[in-house]
């Protein structure tokens, strides 16, 4: 099982504080059949700086602690880029890291965004051949109070990753509805478990797939799962039937 999103690495953000940390967070994943991780600490996002020479200094050090220790996990590269008006300066720059070299990258939106600050900046990552991904946009107010409002970024070419926190009622009965009258209509692309410790915030990916397989079939769970694999071979994500916005319609 791949999670493409996952605060693990020690000492960089609201994620483990130190090492050992961050090797309970792997001996936890791998106890529910995780193998691949993606580290996505996040990025101008208040204090938090990482650009991308910390950040494979830190996967590099986990990896080793990992090979060590005897933990069957393998930590890739990756960030949570919280969108600001530095974004297309970082994207020059090199500072703005992909998922494990591909060209996904992960967007992260401010509580309050330009919409058409996020439509630019989606169609700036698709003129440089970058694939941006919008992560929990369940979790964004905005979006639970009219989740009809992310079809146009879906549109404009991002895609979607909820997380497995939400789909378990992690974050409240809203973000709960919100999260599946957006799996309900096809809109989601990938599931990730944004697990920052193993505790309050463990991983809890394993357990929101059963909810969906329970909810929408074996096939719902197949497609995000495979979309998880494609992302780190840097293939075009399976899409399928996109399902027209209805008021009418939320869960």
């Amino acid at each position: 099982m791949i999670d493409t999103h996952c605060h693990i690495l020690p000492m960089c953000d609201d994620g483990p504080g130190n090492w050992a940390q961050s090797l309970a967070m792997a001996r936890q994943a791998a106890r529910y059949g995780i193998t691949t991780i993606v580290a996505t600490p996040h990025h101008r996002k208040g204090m938090y700086l990482n650009g991308s020479a910390h950040i494979s200094t830190l996967v590099k050090g986990l990896n080793e602690r990992l090979q060590d220790e005897d933990i069957p996990i393998r930590v890739l590269a990756g960030q949570e880029y919280h969108l600001t008006s530095l974004f297309k300066a970082d994207l020059m720059a090199g500072e703005i890291v992909s998922i494990s070299g591909t060209r996904y990258i992960l967007i992260e939106l401010p509580s309050h965004f330009y919409s058409w600050q996020l439509t630019a900046s989606i169609r700036l990552l698709k003129r440089m051949n970058r694939l941006p991904i919008l992560v929990h946009p369940e979790r964004y107010g905005r979006f639970v109070q009219d989740p009809e409002k992310l079809f146009k970024y879906v549109k404009e070419g991002a895609y979607l990753q909820l997380t497995a926190g939400s789909i378990v009622g992690q974050f409240g009965p809203e973000v709960q509805r919100t999260a599946y009258w957006i799996a309900g209509r096809n809109w989601a692309h990938l599931l990730a478990s944004d697990a920052h410790d193993t505790f309050e915030r463990r991983n809890r990916l394993q357990e929101a797939y059963a909810r969906l397989g329970r909810d929408f079939g074996t096939d719902a769970v197949a497609r995000l799962q495979n979309n998880a694999s494609l992302v780190l071979g840097d293939q075009p994500l399976f899409v399928g039937l996109l399902g027209l916005p209805q008021r009418s319609g939320r869960l």
